[in-house]
């Protein structure tokens, strides 16, 4: 297992532990030793469902490039490693996020834009999938329709 694999393993087993840990839990953490800081970087609690399945994944968008229209059936936790991304969810209005910002989709989100918008840096994201038993990570838009949030 490479060092990149190893980190993005454990960072993805942390965040869904913090999204799934009681408020009592992380109250009763005992402070970090000197030399380690905890940044939190998102709290959210999962929509109703049988949230059993948790998927994480590396993905690397080349310059310019971008993915088609989707929505994701599942509850999706994004953390962007390196570069940039512009999304636009939804229809709502753009947004960029830089290497150290995350952004939450509950399930059914439409992820109208999701793409690198330099035209010389690469952006990698972490993407942690946390979902239902035989419900699909990412589906085209004009599939089925997208389930109730």
């Amino acid at each position: 297992m490479t060092p990149t694999t190893k980190f993005c393993a454990r960072l993805s087993l942390a965040c869904a532990m913090a999204l799934i840990m009681p408020d009592d839990a992380l109250a009763q953490s005992p402070v970090a030793p000197a030399g380690i800081t905890r940044t939190d970087l998102m709290r959210q609690l999962l929509p109703p469902g049988e949230f059993r399945n948790v998927q994480a994944a590396v993905i690397e968008l080349a310059p310019g490039a971008g993915a088609p229209p989707h929505r994701h059936d599942v509850a999706v936790l994004v953390y962007v490693l390196e570069g940039e991304t512009e999304n636009r969810f939804d229809g709502g209005a753009p947004r960029v996020y830089r290497a150290g910002e995350s952004w939450w989709e509950a399930p059914g989100t439409v992820h109208d834009v999701a793409r690198n918008p330099s035209a010389t840096t690469r952006a990698r994201i972490l993407v942690v999938y946390i979902g239902e038993e035989g419900k699909a990570n990412t589906v085209p838009v004009g599939s089925a329709r997208p389930p109730a949030r």
